[in-house]
């Protein structure tokens, strides 16, 4: 599976997004501690990236140039599948959370 064909799926799991070429997982025993993506589209560089948060949530920030732009805690799957979104609009030229 290409990596286009893979990000147009709705990634369920951490898991599944390691699964992408493009994102970097770093695991700690056995346990992921974070999930990056870098875009750089339209001459501008952005990062994507999840973390695990005490009490069983996930973190999911956006940084533009260092500064962090948007902050959502909930579930997993849930952050995943957002997390995908704003990597394919920031790729397509449109506004992150379009």
């Amino acid at each position: 599976m290409d990596e286009r064909t893979a990000e147009r799926r709705e990634p369920a799991s951490v898991a599944e997004l390691a699964t992408m070429r493009a994102w970097t997982v770093t695991v700690v025993r056995k346990r992921w501690t974070t999930a990056e993506r870098t875009v750089e589209a339209h001459g501008r560089r952005w990062v994507v990236g999840l973390t695990p948060t005490a009490g069983g949530a996930t973190a999911l920030m956006l940084w533009h140039d260092d500064v962090v732009v948007a902050h959502r805690r909930g579930p997993e799957a849930a952050l995943c599948r957002l997390a995908v979104r704003w990597v394919t609009n920031l790729l397509a030229g449109r506004p992150w959370d379009g």
